[in-house]
C-alpha cells in the first residue's frame, strides 16, 4: 500500500511505477543503475536533516546531541514509556532511532540508554542550515525544500500544479534538482514553485554564511563573467552616464543595494548583478534602460585552479566538469554517507570537485547529465599547472573486447553527442583480419564512450550489442600495480607500417622483449617522460610500433591466460634499432576502467 511504500522504480519506457517497502539504507538492500529506469525514495527516510519540528523525520540518527545511544522504542529498559511502535505507528517507531512523536519543538528525540538520563534531544539540523547561502543564493545547492512559510516546494521537471518555463534541461547550470529552493533567475534569495495551488511561489529561509572577504576581486579589468569587477568606470561606451543603483529614474529595477548587498551596487559604477555575459548598467537616458560596459577590458590572464598530489585534501569551488557539465549533489549518491574520516567526507554536502575515493587521478564528481554519471573535473596538478597537455589529433580504435566494452587510443576531449548529420557515425569492426574484409561487414555501433583520465590517452567504448564470433575472444584485465619482469616476451599486434615487406592491409604481430622503465628512459636520453602511466617494449631493429599501430595492444600471456599490458602511442620513428617503443601502462588505469564499469553498466545509449 501507499502508507508502507518508501520508495519506487520509475519505468521510462512502460510509464510504470514500482512500489517498494524499503529504502537504501535497509539492511540487506542493494542499489544498482538500470537502464530506463530512476529510483525516487521518500526524503523522510534517507536525510539527515529535518524540515520545521522534524515530526516527519524517519531516519537512522540514533544518538543524541551528547553522544550517549539511545534506547529502542519496543523495549522499557532502562526507561518505562508509552510509545510503543504498535500504539504509534505513522511516527515509524523503529529500532533506537530518534523521532518525535510528541511534535516537540525541539525537534526529533528518544529516550537513552542512560539511567541517569531519561531522554534527550537529537540535535539533528534543519534542512536550512545544512548549507548556508553566499550573497544571494546563486551558487546554493543545499537540500532546503520547504519554503519561509512552510509550504512544500514543487519539483522543477513537474508543471503541476503551477506551469512554468525553469525546467532543469533548460538551465543545466543551476542546479534544478527535485524540489529543492534555488535562484535561477539571480533573485534576492532562492525560492521555489509550491504545492499549494493558491501559492505560486515563495522564497526560502536559508541560512547566510559568514561574511567572507570577496576573493579575486578586480578594479581595472574583468575576470569572466565579471560579477567580482568592483571598478570604478560609470559611463556606457558610447558616453552616456549610468543611472545611480539606489535610483529608480529614469528607469524603475529591483536591483537596489538593499536586496543586493554583496554585489557592491555602489553609486552608478558598472556590476553584474544577475550574472550577464559582462558588467552593465541602467543608463541615464530614458530611452535606452541598460547598457553592457564593454569599454571595460577583459583581464588577460585569469587564475584558475589547482591540487596538489590525488587531489584528496582539495577543498575548491570547481563544480563543473572537464567537459563543462555542471557537478550533482553529492548528497544524491552513496558518497555523501562516507564516514570513513573527516577528510574523506569533506566538502560532500554540495557539488564541488572532491576526491572521497581517493583516486589517483584526481578530484571527480557526479555529473546532472543523465549519460555522463560521473567524469573528472577541469582541473590540473598543481606542479604541472602551466603545462599543456597534448592531445592527439585522430581516434584510433583497437579490436579488444572485454564486457561489451572497448579500449581506444584517444584524440580530444569527448566523442561529439550529437554528429554532424552528413558524417557517417564511427563503427567498430571486431574479428578482422584483413582491412578489406571491413567493406563486407557492417560493423558495431557505439553506444557510449568514455574518456580516460587527463592526459591517459584512453578511452572505453560501450557497444550498443555485440554477439561472441569465432573469431572473437575475450582478453583479461591486470589488476591494480601489475608489473611484467624485464625481457619478459609479449605480443604487439597491429596494421602498420611494413616498409615494403609485404603483408600490407593484413593484422600483423611481433614479439617484444619488456624493458623496465629506468633503461629504457635512459635509452631515450630522457627526452621523452618514462612514469609509471608509461611501458616500454621492444628495441629490436625492423620491430617495434610503426604507422597505424597506435592504439594496438601489448599482450602478455601469464598461465592460461592473455592480459593486455599496454596501448601503443604515438613515438619517435618506427621501430628503430635500440629504441624500445611506448605503450600505456594498462594497469595503472584499471581502477579508472573499474570504476566506470561501476557507474557506466546499465547506462542507455547517448549516440
Amino acid at each position: 500500500s501507499l502508507a508502507l511504500c518508501r520508495a519506487f522504480n520509475y519505468d521510462h519506457i512502460n510509464g510504470t511505477c514500482h512500489l517498494l517497502s524499503f529504502d537504501r539504507f535497509m539492511e540487506g538492500v542493494q542499489k544498482e543503475r538500470r537502464a530506463n529506469h530512476d529510483l525516487y525514495e521518500k526524503k523522510d527516510y534517507v536525510r539527515e536533516c529535518i524540515v520545521g519540528s522534524g515530526v516527519n523525520y524517519k531516519g537512522r540518527r540514533s544518538v543524541t546531541r551528547s553522544g550517549v545511544s539511545c534506547q529502542a522504542w519496543n523495549v522499557s529498559v532502562p526507561h518505562e514509556h508509552n510509545f510503543k511502535p504498535a500504539k504509534h505507528r505513522k511516527y515509524d517507531l523503529r529500532e533506537n532511532f530518534c523521532r518525535n512523536p510528541d511534535k516537540d519543538i525541539s525537534g526529533p528525540w528518544c529516550f537513552t540508554n542512560s539511567s541517569e538520563i531519561r531522554y534527550q534531544e537529537c540535535g539533528l539540523p534543519q534542512c536550512s542550515e545544512v548549507v548556508c547561502m553566499r550573497c544571494n543564493g546563486e551558487a546554493y545547492r543545499g537540500p532546503m525544500d520547504h519554503t519561509e512559510t512552510g509550504k512544500e516546494c514543487q519539483r522543477w521537471d513537474s508543471q503541476r500544479p503551477h506551469k512554468h518555463k525553469y525546467q532543469p534541461h533548460r538551465h543545466s547550470g543551476k542546479g534544478l534538482d527535485d524540489n529543492y529552493c534555488r535562484n535561477p533567475n539571480n533573485d534576492v534569495r532562492p525560492w521555489c514553485y509550491t504545492m499549494d495551488r493558491n501559492t505560486r511561489w515563495e522564497y526560502c529561509n536559508i541560512s547566510v554564511c559568514a561574511h567572507q572577504a570577496d576573493k579575486d576581486v578586480t578594479t581595472a579589468c574583468f575576470q569572466g563573467q565579471g560579477e567580482r569587477y568592483r571598478g570604478t568606470v560609470n559611463v556606457t561606451p558610447s558616453g552616456v552616464a549610468c543611472q545611480r543603483w539606489d535610483s529608480q529614474f529614469p528607469h524603475n529595477h529591483s536591483y537596489t543595494p538593499q536586496n543586493y548587498n554583496c554585489k557592491d551596487l555602489r553609486e552608478n559604477f558598472c556590476r553584474n548583478p544577475d550574472g550577464s555575459e559582462i558588467p552593465w548598467c541602467f543608463t541615464t537616458d530614458p530611452k535606452v534602460r541598460k547598457a553592457l560596459c564593454t569599454n571595460i577590458p577583459r583581464c588577460k590572464t585569469e587564475k584558475t585552479e589547482c591540487y596538489d598530489g590525488n587531489g584528496e585534501s582539495y577543498r575548491g569551488n570547481v563544480s563543473k566538469t572537464r567537459s563543462g557539465i555542471p557537478c550533482g549533489l553529492w548528497s544524491d549518491h552513496t558518497y555523501s554517507r562516507d564516514t570513513r574520516s573527516e577528510e574523506a567526507s569533506a566538502g560532500l554536502q554540495l557539488n564541488l570537485c572532491r576526491n572521497p575515493d581517493r583516486d589517483k587521478h584526481g578530484p571527480w564528481c557526479y555529473t546532472s547529465n543523465s549519460s555522463i554519471p560521473w567524469d573528472y573535473c577541469g582541473l590540473e596538478r598543481c606542479e604541472f599547472h602551466h603545462l599543456s597537455s597534448l592531445l592527439f589529433s585522430s581516434l584510433l580504435f583497437s579490436s579488444l573486447l572485454f564486457s561489451s566494452l572497448l579500449f581506444s587510443s584517444l584524440l580530444k576531449q569527448w566523442f561529439p553527442p550529437s554528429p554532424d548529420p552528413g558524417v557517417p557515425p564511427a563503427l567498430v569492426h571486431v574479428g578482422l583480419l584483413h582491412l578489406s574484409a571491413s567493406s563486407h561487414t557492417s560493423g558495431l555501433r557505439i553506444a557510449h564512450m568514455v574518456c580516460g583520465p587527463e592526459g591517459s590517452n584512453l578511452a572505453l567504448l560501450k557497444l550498443a550489442r555485440y554477439e561472441l564470433q569465432n573469431a572473437h575472444s575475450f582478453i583479461h584485465l591486470p589488476v591494480a600495480g601489475c608489473q611484467v619482469s624485464e625481457d619478459s616476451q609479449c605480443l604487439m599486434y597491429g596494421w602498420g607500417e611494413t616498409k615494403g615487406t609485404g603483408h600490407e592491409g593484413s593484422l600483423k604481430m611481433v614479439h617484444l622483449p619488456m624493458v623496465s622503465n629506468d633503461k629504457c628512459s635512459r635509452i631515450h636520453n630522457g627526452s621523452l617522460p618514462i612514469t609509471e602511466t608509461k611501458v616500454c617494449a621492444g628495441g629490436e631493429k625492423d620491430q617495434g610500433v610503426c604507422e597505424k599501430d597506435y592504439g594496438g595492444p601489448l599482450v602478455c600471456q601469464e598461465r592460461e591466460s592473455k592480459v593486455i599490458i599496454g596501448v601503443s602511442i604515438h613515438g619517435r620513428g618506427c621501430a628503430i634499432a635500440r629504441r624500445p617503443a611506448i605503450f600505456v601502462n594498462v594497469a595503472y588505469y584499471s581502477e579508472w576502467i573499474h570504476k566506470v564499469f561501476k557507474h557506466y553498466s546499465d547506462i542507455e545509449a547517448t549516440y
